[in-house]
């Protein structure tokens, strides 16, 4: 199960609410989580969550989002699920990549308030996200770009391994596809998901610039976050479409909910998937279902009224 860190004041700023310590870990039950150490003079919190089915919950974000939940006893509506929203920005996908890496879902962040608290906590949810939820970067891996750097369309294709050329995040010189995953410590840790193909993954900008090579690593000139950055692209590639979309969403709720603007990214597929050929992201992968009250009856062995599911729920 995903341990993370928080700072207590991040986590407090995002409830809305200072809590004691002690209110804190009464709350976190809430989250399916468990307080496992504070240290005051750092700030940090160090939090263990025992449910791999919620992924949403492996952040500060997430943990924020159900005590406030909890405390408001109110649902909250996140605007860029709503219908026909107008995306002005478009990815286009290649064709060979339906067996290579075949789903890619994005959308963009604006005004994001990147402090060192925030950059630690994105990092944090991009590796619990890719590492467990991703199954280790095979099943889903992410990107997040400095937004006012690209040009659009950007172009999610495939390359020669030789044939392409960039300086990966973390290096100072330029590597090939090939040379990345022999020498770059991300390459040598995850190559093996490309290396069975003869062309890799890749995106990039109207310019040619290489964003990032997935699953593998970002490109330094586009793809490094800094505390200045305020505007960014957030991109999620896999192998699996409703693994990616839900992945996505998730990081477009966690922007939101730190004061970010998310506007709609479309892809555009020339395969068809399960949301169709030209897909808006973020999707809303809601739905209504009904299911008899004796089945909540059943399932916890006890008798319940409809207003204690009501309160549960």
């Amino acid at each position: 199960m995903p341990t993370i860190d928080i700072k207590k004041r991040d986590l407090d700023g995002l409830i809305g609410k200072k809590l004691s310590v002690k209110a804190l870990e009464k709350h976190l039950m809430l989250a399916k989580a468990e307080l496992k150490g504070y240290s005051a003079e750092t700030d940090d919190l160090k939090v263990e969550l025992s449910d791999s089915n919620r992924p949403d919950l492996w952040s500060a974000e997430g943990i924020a989002r159900q005590i406030r939940l909890a405390l408001s006893g109110k649902t909250e509506t996140y605007p860029f699920f709503k219908p026909g929203r107008k995306a002005t920005r478009e990815i286009r996908v290649a064709k060979g990549l339906k067996s290579v890496r075949p789903y890619i879902a994005a959308c963009t962040a604006s005004g994001v308030r990147i402090k060192d608290d925030v950059l630690a906590q994105m990092i944090q949810s991009q590796d619990k996200l890719s590492e467990i939820f991703g199954r280790k970067r095979a099943a889903v891996s992410i990107g997040i770009y400095e937004l006012d750097r690209i040009v659009f369309p950007v172009d999610y294709c495939l390359a020669k391994p030789s044939s392409i050329s960039f300086t990966p995040l973390g290096m100072e010189e330029k590597l090939t596809l090939a040379e990345i995953v022999e020498r770059h410590p991300k390459g040598i840790a995850y190559g093996n998901i490309v290396k069975p193909f003869p062309e890799y993954p890749v995106l990039v900008d109207s310019m040619g610039r290489v964003l990032s090579f997935p699953p593998i690593i970002n490109s330094r000139e586009i793809g490094e976050v800094k505390p200045r950055t305020g505007n960014v692209l957030i991109e999620v590639t896999g192998t699996d479409m409703r693994m990616t979309t839900l992945t996505l969403n998730i990081l477009a709720a966690n922007f939101y909910d730190r004061g970010a603007d998310i506007e709609p990214v479309m892809v555009a597929y020339p395969y068809p998937t399960e949301l169709g050929r030209r897909v808006t992201f973020p999707y809303d992968t809601s739905r209504k279902f009904t299911a008899p009250l004796a089945s909540f009856s059943a399932g916890l062995g006890d008798d319940v009224s409809l207003n204690d599911v009501k309160k549960r729920l």
